[in-house]
């Protein structure tokens, strides 16, 4: 699809970001349901063009119609980047697609960045990469060249790039959020929170460790996993990261 407004903003969800799952739950299952929840959070958004990049098999069946698909140059934001200037895009927002509860308020956060500076970087809470990145288009021109290099999304360049900025509020920090990158990670999820209703499933059906995510579908889920916090000894952390703090 082209954007037929110019000066528009898309996120794309990269799909080759891949969560890990906690013991016992289908690690293929697993990762296809965090990336539909994490794909779902943009799908739903206002005033974005949403997409989703990579090869997964599973990307036909939980795009939506309208939505973009991008399965070749997926290992390189930055031709994922040109793509997106080519098709008329003024801002790109880049997601892991292991963030299943991702709040809409972190895009929104990117995206608010990206009125005054170049890069803005949401960090990974409790973990070395990104939440998401955002870049305004076309390519800014102090980021060509070997010291830059390429971005990606499991690692915070905010350091390097601060150094490199002909200023430095042109790479700025946003708010945070956790991705589900180690067994662990699935603690972090609070039942508490919308969203998230494919993983939600996966871990709370009598299938679990073996049961494909609902493509899509949102269902309820009332019997969560039996790792996940309560929502009461949640709270202050959700806040926390909601917060940035």
């Amino acid at each position: 699809m082209v954007n037929t407004e110019s000066g528009g903003r898309c996120a794309l969800v990269l799909s080759t970001c891949r969560a890990v799952p906690p013991p016992g739950i289908a690690a293929v299952a697993y990762a296809d349901a965090c990336l539909a929840d994490s794909y779902e959070v943009v799908a739903t958004m206002t005033g974005i063009t949403a997409g989703l990049v990579g090869d997964s098999p599973c990307l036909e069946e939980i795009r939506w119609p309208q939505d973009l698909l991008i399965t070749d140059d997926v290992a390189s934001i930055r031709a994922v980047a040109a793509r997106m200037v080519d098709q008329g895009f003024a801002e790109l927002i880049m997601l892991p697609g292991d963030v299943p509860d991702l709040p809409e308020l972190i895009i929104a956060k990117i995206a608010k960045a990206l009125s005054r500076a170049d890069i803005a970087l949401s960090p990974e809470r409790g973990g070395d990469g990104l939440a998401g990145l955002g870049v305004r288009l076309p390519w800014p021109a102090w980021l060509d060249g070997d010291r830059v290099g390429d971005l990606d999304l499991d690692t915070d360049p905010y350091d390097r790039l601060q150094e490199l900025a002909p200023r430095r509020n042109l790479v700025v920090h946003t708010p945070g959020w956790h991705r589900m990158r180690t067994p662990e990670s699935v603690h972090r999820l609070d039942p508490g929170l919308e969203g998230w209703d494919n993983v939600r499933l996966l871990l709370s059906g009598p299938g679990a460790g073996t049961g494909a995510f609902a493509g899509g579908t949102r269902r309820d889920a009332s019997t969560p996993y039996s790792g996940l916090a309560s929502e009461g000894s949640r709270s202050t952390g959700v806040e926390q990261e909601r917060t940035g703090h």
